[in-house]
């Protein structure tokens, strides 16, 4: 009796390894905090815009981006270089792409929604480091808050501490962070959790271009039924969210502006694409979750140009097929 216990709890123990192998963990991102960086002066120039590249010449904050970074890769989350990204950025000529602003209209792209979008962030770790002089030691107070990638709202921070020691930094960093560590990313696996069962929130704008054919008071009909524009818009809207969540905030003769969208974290390949018959899918951001709605609108002979900013927004001036 005694050996089949063992044997069935032995099967239970490699069940629950596989499950936890299986499960997904987000991508994340560690920046230095925007707060951080402007008690440091570490802006661009003119502006109070962080200037990350200049914030991670300061030792302190990259010994902190990195012993963040490394320990939470060795607990299994898939993690980016924001120094890399950055880098990756100026080679492309990225920087030369920002989306400008057009009057009441376009919002423009920061270094970190580009970063954030290339590389498909979930969350973003905002880090604040601060060494203390203690006699002849020192001692690191070490912040750290999560923040949603594409609602970009705050959901948790932690604050540790090392002791007093004359300690190499990276030493006194580990000891700050792992004081807050397990509970810190428990927290992340929770929100990571609950995105994955109500989905992502964001933001969208349409706009009506000199040559679409429509406006969003004009009326439409299909399979039936008539209304306008906007309308037919909210509804596919609310088809494609979960649960129809979302709210518009502005309606006019050539604008509408939702936010509060929640769109899936992961959507199916599309049909006849590569592994769409396997199943496969695929992380999701606004950018591709709005081609859902957009699509729809061919049947009007209109066109839409959808331009992303950052994971979880995107800006689609609509005009003529």
């Amino acid at each position: 009796m005694k050996k089949l216990f063992l044997t069935l709890l032995l099967i239970a123990a490699a069940g629950m390894s596989a499950y936890a192998a299986e499960a997904k963990k987000p991508k994340i991102m560690v920046f230095p905090s925007d707060d951080w960086c402007l008690a440091k002066n570490y802006t661009l120039p003119g502006t109070n815009t962080p200037d990350y590249e200049r914030a991670l010449q300061d030792p302190d904050m990259d010994g902190a981006v990195a012993v963040m970074g490394d320990i939470m890769a060795e607990m299994g989350y898939e993690m980016f270089s924001l120094k890399q990204e950055l880098k990756q950025l100026h080679t492309e000529g990225a920087y030369d792409m920002a989306v400008t602003s057009k009057g009441d209209g376009m919002v423009q792209e920061s270094d970190r929604d580009k970063v954030t979008r290339n590389v498909g962030c979930d969350f973003i770790v905002e880090l604040s480091v601060n060494p203390k002089p203690f006699g002849a030691r020192r001692t690191i107070e070490f912040k750290a808050q999560t923040i949603d990638a594409a609602s970009r709202k705050i959901l948790h921070g932690d604050i540790g501490s090392s002791s007093a020691s004359s300690a190499p930094n990276n030493i006194l960093l580990k000891e700050a962070v792992g004081g807050f560590i397990d509970n810190f990313c428990h927290k992340i696996d929770l929100a990571f959790t609950k995105m994955e069962k109500d989905g992502r929130e964001g933001s969208v704008v349409f706009k009506i271009a000199d040559d679409c054919p429509l406006c969003f008071e004009d009326e439409v009909s299909i399979g039936g039924e008539s209304g306008e524009l906007a309308e037919y818009i909210e509804y596919i809207l609310g088809e494609c969210t979960i649960d129809g969540a979302y709210n518009l905030n502005q309606k006019s003769r050539e604008t509408l502006r939702f936010d509060q969208v929640r769109f899936p974290l992961f959507a199916a390949v599309r049909a006849g694409g590569f592994g769409s018959k396997s199943g496969k899918v695929k992380s999701q951001s606004m950018e591709s979750f709005i081609k859902n709605v957009t699509d729809k609108l061919s049947a009007f002979n209109i066109s839409a140009a959808i331009v992303p900013i950052g994971q979880g927004s995107a800006y689609v001036v609509l005009g003529s097929k």
